[in-house]
């Protein structure tokens, strides 16, 4: 598989490069000597603080370092991205590996199952989800995990963003399901469970991983649209939507507090669209061929 040349290999440049700002971003934040918790204002100057020699990107409206939080902000959407969009993908797999498989009854139940969850408004039903629940640090099951908050955010997000991977798994398995493989497995006694995960799933992941790359960039959106109002990610974490609300009263006055978070997430979210695009033409015979 290639990607195709042009804005895919753009995609995957700007994951790469966030990527790599999210696993290093302690190293990094280190070697420039900041942290993205601590203020670093000078007593008798008031934040924040334009740009300058000791702080590339300013500070903030409590006196912390603006590119050391937004390295660390990568960390926090790039995971919850990719773990929200593993807990849908999990979810996907099964319900609609199963419905494909099974068939009839089964089919109808879990098909009419997703219908009803790719219906919901899934912004507003995460957002309504969170806010009902009580505070994350004082639940049995999570009061002992490092961020308890991301912890609910990402698992919202992967319940209710499944149903999209379970139809388009669930056409795959149902036509993989009458090739002759699948037949010669069966005759030499796989079981539903073997086939389904030894034969027809790996084969139905192609058009899979396209579409999972497309659902991290919108979880990425959706944790910092949470964490905006208030019911994400948790002050003083460093999430993108907390760094701009925290800086929208000051829109006017010290624009980089709104703009800086505002065009990371804008880049990530489109470099991972398009290295989706490029990744679902490149894992698709039909359109490489319509490419030629």
């Amino acid at each position: 598989m290639t990607l195709p040349t042009g804005v895919s290999r753009i995609g995957l440049a700007i994951v790469i490069l966030f990527t790599l700002a999210a696993i290093f971003a302690p190293a990094l934040t280190h070697l420039l000597g900041q942290n993205p918790y601590d203020p670093v204002v000078p007593a008798g100057v008031i934040p924040p603080t334009p740009p300058g020699p000791s702080h590339p990107l300013g500070t903030d409206s409590l006196g912390r370092d603006l590119l050391a939080r937004l390295l660390y902000g990568a960390r926090i959407s790039l995971s919850v991205g990719v773990m929200a969009e593993g807990v849908a993908l999990l979810l996907g797999l099964l319900i609609g590996g199963a419905a494909g498989l099974y068939g009839g009854r089964v089919d109808e139940i879990l098909m009419r199952l997703a219908d009803i969850f790719f219906s919901l408004p899934a912004p507003l039903v995460a957002l309504a989800v969170i806010a009902a629940l009580p505070d994350p640090s004082t639940l049995p099951g999570l009061r002992h995990l490092p961020e308890p908050s991301l912890v609910v955010v990402f698992l919202v997000l992967g319940l209710i963003g499944w149903a999209g991977i379970a139809r388009l798994v669930r056409g795959q398995i149902l036509v993989l399901r009458e090739l002759d493989y699948t037949a010669a497995a069966r005759a030499l006694g796989a079981g539903d469970g073997r086939l389904l995960m030894r034969h027809l799933l790996p084969n139905a992941l192609a058009p899979v991983l396209a579409t999972a790359t497309l659902g991290v960039a919108g979880n990425i959106l959706a944790e910092a649209w949470l964490s905006f109002l208030g019911v994400g990610a948790h002050p003083p974490l460093p999430s993108w939507g907390i760094m701009i609300t925290e800086g929208q009263n000051y829109l006017t006055t010290h624009p980089w507090l709104c703009i800086y978070p505002g065009l990371a997430l804008l880049l990530s979210v489109l470099g991972l669209n398009l290295f989706g695009d490029g990744l679902r033409e490149g894992l698709d015979p039909r359109l490489q061929v319509a490419r030629q």
